[in-house]
């Protein structure tokens, strides 16, 4: 049964979110690293994966913590219907 739990529990920690924000920093630090050979234009890199980190870092807490404290299933849904409305939002928007 401890095996149950344990494997819940990395599944709960690495939710879309934080996997969004695993993806988002490795972005930032190819963009940081590249500076200097694209002439600056790495920086926008930066500039546009900053946000999405602070946004999904924020999705994450307040689903996690706030409304679905133990329910792996349920934060799972919820955090891929949020990212994908977000997603849906900004393709509208900018696309």
């Amino acid at each position: 049964m401890e095996e149950n739990s344990a494997k819940k529990d990395w599944v709960r920690i690495f939710s879309p979110a934080i996997l969004g924000v695993i993806f988002s920093i490795i972005g930032i630090i190819v963009s940081y690293a590249e500076l200097n050979g694209s002439g600056g234009w790495s920086l926008l890199g930066i500039i546009a994966l900053a946000p999405v980190v602070i946004i999904l870092l924020t999705v994450d807490v307040f689903v996690k913590l706030i409304f679905f404290r133990y329910k792996t299933a349920i934060i799972w849904l919820v955090e891929i219907l949020a990212l994908g409305l977000v997603y849906l939002l900004w393709i509208s928007r900018f696309g």
